[in-house]
């Protein structure tokens, strides 16, 4: 028999995933589930939308991994697909970590447009944003995702004040701010700031684990060939994940036990890949 080339092996078809992005952190779920009660609090605050007035801002508090960075990527996806008047930019402050790269990010999301560090002055692109809005109409709506995570209380309060308080520069514009927290942040809102910023407090709970089962069963459908997996194994990965208090461990660990069969030559995952 011909020995396979390096091509042959890259190219060779798995016995185990049917689709290994479904248990990436990036995924989106078509069906999104547990986060209904938050989703619709959510919608009864963007009610204004239809008046073309902005939604009122939000604090998305639970801890990690609970769904808060999915539950506001399935809104932005909604509110984007049905209103042409909203701009919604999803911020990761993990990444974008002070006032100028929010900015940067906002941009970027507005005009398709990389600005290179530096390029251009955080006053230069907050004017060319809210130029844009006020002239096409647009309210937008920025997510800071993990905003506690931007370096410093004077960044974050600068940050919040410039977007807050928008329309008293620019008559006008309209900015909404939802932030997203793993925890109430300790970080001193400034005063000027906080006389703004009046967040509606929406609360993520831990997944149950009943929840979690749920969802990294679904999971294990979409992602594995079928009768890869049973359900014993996906209850031992629950329990490891639950433990942790983070379904994404559980995702990570279904990647692990099954790219373990895939070099064993194993059409199935076994008990012994969990070891």
């Amino acid at each position: 028999m011909k020995a396979k080339t390096l091509l042959d092996i890259i190219n060779e078809e798995g016995t185990i995933f049917r689709d290994k992005e479904v248990f990436t952190i990036e995924y989106m779920p078509e069906n999104y589930k547990f986060r209904d009660h938050q989703l619709k609090k959510m919608a009864v605050h963007t009610r204004e939308l239809k008046r073309k007035h902005k939604p009122q801002n939000m604090m998305l508090v639970g801890p990690c991994a609970s769904g808060k960075t999915t539950t506001v990527s399935k809104f932005f996806e909604l509110i984007e697909e049905h209103y042409n008047n909203i701009v919604c930019v999803h911020v990761n402050c993990q990444s974008y970590t002070t006032e100028y790269k929010v900015f940067i990010k906002i941009h970027e999301k507005i005009f398709g447009q990389k600005v290179s560090i530096g390029g251009l002055s955080t006053f230069s692109i907050y004017s060319k944003v809210m130029d844009y809005i006020i002239k096409e109409n647009k309210i937008l709506i920025v997510a800071l995702d993990d905003f506690d995570f931007i370096k410093t209380s004077k960044d974050l309060n600068r940050t919040l004040y410039t977007l807050l308080r928008a329309h008293e520069t620019y008559p006008g514009a309209k900015v909404t701010v939802f932030t997203i927290t793993s925890h109430l942040t300790k970080m001193i809102i400034d005063p000027n700031v906080a006389t703004v910023f009046y967040p509606i407090e929406i609360q993520f709970p831990s997944y149950t684990r009943e929840e979690m089962f749920s969802i990294l069963n679904e999971r294990c459908r979409m992602g594995f060939y079928k009768d890869v997996i049973n359900e014993e194994i996906i209850q031992a990965v629950t329990t490891r994940a639950y433990e942790i208090g983070d379904v994404r461990h559980g995702l990570k660990l279904l990647t692990e036990i099954g790219e373990k069969a895939e070099k064993t030559g194993s059409n199935q995952i076994l008990k012994d890949h969990l070891n």
